[in-house]
């Protein structure tokens, strides 16, 4: 992440000064202590930025087109949650309708086909009900746009699943996003400023 400059005696202060900023951006990537600070992604080579482009939104893309054949199994409902199963072949989705009630059902990824449910949840008393539909009004950002955040935080990232919940008196989106090098991230998406923080026990 450091430049170097050809030239005579500005070459040493420019490493210390590139060096010094790179600090401070580690330091601002230490997450989730008494008050979490945003997320600071690599800055990545002009060579890789477009590939790495170009795969977040294939990668949106693709969740958007689960989600909304989700949607659609259920008429004016909301996404609130989907996570892979079977090694990412599946996803278990998530959708609340306009009375607050929560269905769940499977798709597989490849063809976006609803191959169980919709299910609706029948333990849910008047006071579930009312949170999912408070969250859902609260949420600025839906599902498709916080995946977005995180994906341009964790370029190469591959995410397995995305909440909406409450968290420190705030509506969230919570991701667990997989990086290129394997190690699992937990990310926070602030569903009404689209600020994105990384758990700091997610290492």
């Amino acid at each position: 992440m450091t430049k170097t400059i050809i030239g005579g005696a500005l070459a040493g202060a420019a490493l210390l000064t590139a060096t010094a900023c790179g600090g401070d951006a580690r330091q601002m990537t230490e997450q989730f202590g008494a008050s979490p600070t945003p997320y600071i992604a690599a800055t990545e080579s002009p060579k890789y930025g477009a590939h790495a482009d170009s795969q977040k939104r294939s990668a949106v893309k693709k969740l958007e087109e689960v989600g909304k054949a989700a949607m659609k199994a259920v008429p004016g409902s909301t996404l609130v949650a989907m996570e892979t199963e079977e090694n990412g072949n599946l996803w278990e989705v998530q959708v609340v309708d306009d009375k607050g009630i929560e269905h769940q059902m499977d798709v597989e990824s490849d063809t976006t086909k609803v191959v169980s449910g919709p299910r609706a949840e029948d333990d849910e008393n008047a006071d579930d009900k009312a949170r999912h539909l408070d969250r859902i009004k609260s949420a600025k950002l839906d599902y498709a746009q916080a995946a977005a955040k995180v994906l341009a935080a964790v370029p190469g990232g591959r995410i397995t699943e995305i909440n909406l919940d409450s968290h420190r008196d705030k509506i969230v989106w919570e991701v667990d996003v997989v990086p290129p090098n394997g190690s699992k991230q937990d990310m926070t998406v602030d569903a009404s400023d689209g600020a994105v923080t990384k758990d700091s026990h997610s290492d």
